[in-house]
């Protein structure tokens, strides 16, 4: 994962990286954006999803992204593994597969809740500590039993709900920015009934969306596209569900139970009371473009940054980013 991320350390220069995400610079990115063409049919379930109420664009070249790209390889040449005899106590990817299976053919939103319970079983573990490097995503193998962090929570639940049937185009790994604690961070996003659920090692339970206005989405990906985020306005979120389980008074996210610190290898500092989400002024985007793939439009931000990404395997986001010149 990302060095840093929601375990309450701070990081100043991750923070001044972060500026980058203002209304201003997205502004600039959408105005680059070519004319959409209609969207495929794949992507058509969270098309009308403004997730954490943002507009974004869909690209179908996820290249630029190789620690996504070399999970997705590892984890195809690893899969055979979770059908051998375990030895002593390295059974976890057996353990993991039987439980996944275990779930088949239950609700779907059960088997949201059983996936986001299990994993965040897994130790918390930076990726300093566990690789000796700044950011490494891991495959389920990798992580199971072992540790590790935010994004390896996400890529291990996202491979959970694909063993159970959910397709690629319903499920997204989120990268994005915990405005409360000013932190980056991942989750898992699964679509679900017209509306966005996320699956999250910082809550327990599994929430819809719209009910978390703190997270600032940057960038989702899938095994076939990636999306950038832009226009974020929490408000412009709906609620959709019809559990009063997933939301609280005015929508907003329920506080983390005391509990919820067992997940951390440390306990979690008290995070500051949200301030309200300031709406952005005009008529609200639509939640979705999708370009042409023969002219993957990729904003001039995230483009200088995917070069950096690609050039530097080793670095964190907030790196990518700062490394790319859009620090202010």
């Amino acid at each position: 994962m990302f060095a840093g991320f929601a375990r309450g350390e701070k990081w100043g220069t991750t923070l001044a990286a972060f500026t980058v995400f203002t209304v201003a610079s997205l502004a600039v990115a959408a105005t680059s954006a070519i004319a959409a063409e209609p969207l495929p049919a794949a992507l058509s379930a969270p098309a009308s999803v403004r997730l954490f109420g943002s507009s974004e664009n869909a690209n179908f070249d996820i290249s630029p992204f190789p620690k996504w790209t070399g999970v997705l390889a590892r984890y195809a040449k690893e899969q055979y593994l979770e059908d051998q005899p375990c030895n002593g106590g390295g059974c976890a990817l057996q353990q993991w597969k039987s439980f996944i299976m275990g779930l088949k053919g239950q609700d779907r939103r059960r088997q949201l809740e059983g996936v986001n319970a299990y994993v965040n079983r897994i130790p918390y573990m930076t990726d300093q500590a566990r690789y000796g490097v700044v950011d490494y995503w891991a495959t389920p193998r990798e992580a199971l039993g072992r540790g590790g962090d935010c994004e390896d929570y996400a890529i291990v639940k996202y491979f959970s709900l694909r063993k159970l049937g959910w397709s690629a185009e319903e499920l997204r790994v989120v990268v994005l920015k915990h405005e409360v604690r000013n932190e980056l961070h991942a989750v898992l996003v699964a679509y679900l009934d017209g509306t966005a659920y996320v699956l999250d090692n910082l809550i327990p339970d599994v929430r819809e969306h719209a009910a978390i206005t703190y997270y600032r989405p940057i960038f989702s990906i899938n095994e076939t596209a990636w999306h950038f985020h832009r226009d974020w306005n929490p408000a412009s979120a709906v609620l959709v569900a019809k559990s009063s389980d997933d939301r609280a008074p005015g929508g907003q996210a329920r506080t983390l139970p005391p509990a919820a610190t067992t997940y951390a290898a440390a306990p979690l500092a008290p995070a500051p009371v949200a301030k309200p989400a300031t709406q952005v002024a005009g008529p609200v985007p639509p939640a979705i473009d999708t370009v042409r793939p023969q002219y993957t439009y990729q904003p001039p931000l995230v483009r200088a940054a995917a070069r950096s990404y690609a050039a530097n395997r080793s670095e964190s986001i907030a790196e990518l980013f700062s490394n790319a010149g859009t620090t202010r």
